[in-house]
């Protein structure tokens, strides 16, 4: 006969989860899968010689927030656990941050969490996952295009912190284990909700699959461990050659050799660029494959230096043989510079520079083709010409357009975020854009047929 009890100590000793004398943190909402894992763990303490606390956190979303607090607050009296509390402002958080809500969400629930686990010096996180949420999601990261890892899904332990008992319990034996036990929990009609793609996997796609595999959910959270079990094999090895990569690591940059990377396999150069975007941001959250695969793409190419821009003001730039990744400031200062003739020169503020020179008809080659390199009519320009910041208001006439356009459009257009456009220098000769620099060049500065002299620019 099922044992959930049994269940979750066959899955604490499987991973390692939790070691005596564990102080662990109890995430309880007061739904059913919280409430199993509370009252789970709350048996096991003895044995396990664990100290719990009750954890819960108010979103600020719902008006039953108030009476799913009491509730939670009196069961956690009942098994006389210490009980903490918070409320949140999850739209306000989502509005400074400009993410999803579910991502707002999840990120201050994590950060009650962890503030609650440091100041009881507890060790560990407890999370009521279920293997039925492992399915969803690993059907979830395969309708987003996830690789391996997403395909993986949700990590048993993670960071050595996060733990996730119940990740090998599914629903049904939950809410059995409920019953027998007569315990109440509240239900979120959130949950109900098809608006979630979520819940739309859980009550409409994953249901329609079972006509074709009725053991489905079983068969992909299987998949799910043989792809844990591979990245595991793929983890150790980063680890023992990721720093053979690594040029320069410095406080909020990492640059990496392009050519030691290219001597890799596929697979191995996905993982060092996940690791080396993780190190720069201290986490891979919104950064999906797409943008990996962009980067891979980069070190492929043959054009000499490009700069990509990423979520969370990331940015990758190639410069040759090497790779940069750099976080940008939170605030960056606007730049003005007067380029009084041809050479090099500086952005500090950006940490770019342009190097500027006029040479005959430009060669046809790649470098013609390459974003981070424009050539202009210099028939009809002359020194000093202007580097400077994104302003409100500035307009250009994109190459191959008869009429301006705002340069806020097409930063628009082209889904360049807010905070990273004043990272791109602006090349002017008096108040017209020549050169939007590594973006888009104005139609009214091309060379044409019969320009004699040409400014070649480059972005570094």
């Amino acid at each position: 006969m099922f044992s959930l009890l049994q269940q979750v100590k066959k899955t604490i000793n499987k991973y390692e989860m939790l070691q005596p004398g564990d102080g662990v943190v109890i995430g309880v909402s007061g739904g059913p899968d919280s409430m199993a894992l509370l009252r789970v763990l709350w048996e096991l303490r003895l044995e396990l010689r664990l100290s719990l606390y009750v954890a819960h956190l108010n979103h600020g979303l719902r008006p039953e927030a108030e009476e799913e607090r009491k509730f939670v607050q009196k069961v956690a009296g009942v098994l006389s656990l210490p009980f903490f509390y918070q409320k949140a402002d999850v739209l306000a958080w989502q509005k400074e941050k400009n993410i999803p809500l579910q991502e707002a969400a999840r990120e201050v629930r994590y950060a009650f969490l962890n503030e609650v686990a440091q100041k009881q010096r507890a060790t560990k996180i407890a999370l009521g996952h279920t293997a039925d949420d492992q399915v969803e999601s690993i059907v979830m990261r395969f309708l987003r295009g996830s690789g391996s890892r997403g395909l993986a899904g949700i990590p048993p332990v993670r960071e050595g912190l996060y733990i996730r008992p119940l990740i090998e319990c599914w629903r049904e034996q939950i809410e059995d284990f409920l019953k027998k036990k007569k315990i109440s929990f509240l239900t979120d009609p959130s949950n109900r909700y098809l608006h979630y793609l979520r819940n739309r996997i859980r009550h409409e796609l994953i249901p329609l699959l079972q006509k074709y595999n009725p053991n489905l959910p079983h068969t992909l959270w299987q998949m799910g461990e043989i792809f844990r079990a591979e990245e595991e094999y793929w983890e150790n090895l980063l680890q023992e050659k990721f720093a053979s990569f690594v040029r320069q690591q410095k406080k909020d940059a990492l640059i990496l050799d392009i050519p030691s990377l290219l001597e890799q396999p596929l697979a191995m150069q996905w993982r060092v660029i996940r690791q080396a975007i993780r190190n720069t941001l201290g986490h891979l959250r919104r950064i999906g494959f797409i943008h990996v695969g962009e980067i891979t793409r980069l070190i492929q190419s043959p054009e000499p230096n490009k700069t990509l821009l990423l979520p969370h003001g990331l940015r990758v730039i190639k410069s040759y043989q090497t790779l940069t990744l750099a976080l940008q400031p939170e605030h960056v200062p606007s730049f003005n510079y007067q380029i009084k003739g041809p050479g090099y020169i500086e952005i500090p503020e950006i940490g770019r520079a342009l190097n500027l020179e006029i040479t005959s008809r430009p060669p046809l080659n790649k470098e013609t083709a390459s974003n981070n390199v424009a050539f202009l009519d210099f028939d009809h320009l002359d020194f000093p010409l202007l580097v400077r910041s994104f302003r409100p208001g500035d307009r250009l006439q994109p190459l191959g357009m008869d009429k301006e356009k705002k340069l806020k459009d097409l930063f628009i257009d082209l889904k360049i975020p807010v905070r990273q456009r004043r990272l791109i220098p602006l090349l002017f000769k008096n108040d017209q854009i020549l050169w939007v620099a590594g973006i888009r060049l104005d139609h009214r500065a091309r060379v044409k047929p019969e320009t004699k002299r040409v400014l070649r620019v480059e972005i570094f």
